[in-house]
């Protein structure tokens, strides 16, 4: 049976997280659109090759012929709209990052566990297949000390792009922040405190942040962003007795990814799995999960934990 997936908010992150995984797909349908303007929503769906365009968005939750909902709208509005689909039963796959704050995370998974609803976020790089081959190699390495993590991408500056709007959840530690926090957490654990941290302020929201952590055991992390500079994004993870070197632990479809393996017996680059992109796999994983094959990918993807990861850092400037 076919997954029937309606979609809110006509965004541009929709096309390249969801319709196309989707479209290579036999088991998922893209049922529907919903977004704020209903004369977009319509143009989106024959763009896009959606079934039908809904007037508005509870008119998509609601219709029994939408079994699951992808939130792709701005962070702000995560909370309300999460919260229609939960109230009409449908699970929902949100999109990073989960909320404006752990506050409202905490709410959103109080009413989707009450709900008997599975509300999970769309944290694309945490379900590629490469963190099989990293976490196998960790131990190589000995005790964990230290973890860089970093992520750059040129966002627009168009008016009307969210990402330079604070107040919609904009800004490099939310939109761009939240990966390298989530690739730290999955190796190391939870933080304990942040420090050291430093924004850079630009057309209304932080352009780049960085800040320093401390982890579980002692262990030491460096994280930061830039939605000004080139795309890049790397982890480096040391121990005691070598290195690992992840190069685009974002997104390893797009190309220069690899993991080099550092210890006293040499460098070795470790073979990479051959399966489709992150989003094709956060896809995969979100179907598995509604089917009941599999838990959503790993622990560390909580979005609550991932949410006060980020209320840390922003509370410690």
């Amino acid at each position: 049976m076919s997954l029937r997936v309606g979609i809110i908010g006509a965004a541009r992150v929709a096309t390249y997280a969801l319709i196309a995984p989707a479209r290579a797909r036999d088991n998922v349908v893209l049922a529907g659109i919903a977004a704020r303007d209903p004369v977009r929503a319509a143009a989106y769906a024959q763009t896009h090759g959606i079934a039908r365009a809904f007037a508005d968005y509870a008119a998509l939750v609601n219709d029994p012929g939408i079994g699951a909902v992808y939130v792709a709208t701005p962070p702000a509005f995560h909370l309300e709209q999460a919260r229609l689909a939960i109230r009409a039963g449908k699970p929902v796959l949100v999109e990073k990052p989960f909320t404006l704050n752990s506050t409202e995370a905490a709410t959103l998974l109080a009413e989707a566990a009450a709900a008997g609803v599975p509300v999970v976020e769309a944290q694309h790089s945490r379900c590629h297949g490469f963190w099989a081959i990293v976490h196998q190699a960790l131990p190589a390495i000995g005790p964990l000390v230290h973890l860089d993590a970093w992520f750059n991408a040129p966002v627009k500056t168009d008016a009307d792009e969210f990402r330079w709007q604070a107040s919609l959840g904009g800004g490099a530690l939310m939109d761009l922040g939240v990966y390298p926090l989530a690739w730290v957490r999955g190796v190391a654990g939870e933080p304990i405190a942040a420090h050291d941290v430093h924004f850079r302020h630009e057309r209304g929201a932080d352009a780049a942040f960085s800040a320093r952590l401390t982890l579980p055991g002692g262990v030491t992390a460096h994280v930061r962003a830039d939605m000004a500079a080139p795309f890049g994004a790397q982890l480096i993870i040391t121990g005691r007795d070598g290195r690992l070197t992840i190069d685009n632990p974002l997104a390893p479809q797009r190309g220069g990814h690899a993991i080099m393996l550092e210890t006293a017996a040499g460098t070795t680059r470790l073979p990479c799995p051959a399966e489709p992109g992150s989003y094709d796999a956060q896809l995969a994983a979100f179907v598995d999960h509604l089917a009941g094959r599999r838990p959503w990918p790993l622990p560390a993807d909580d979005p609550l934990r991932s949410m006060q990861a980020i209320d840390m850092v922003r509370q410690a400037a």
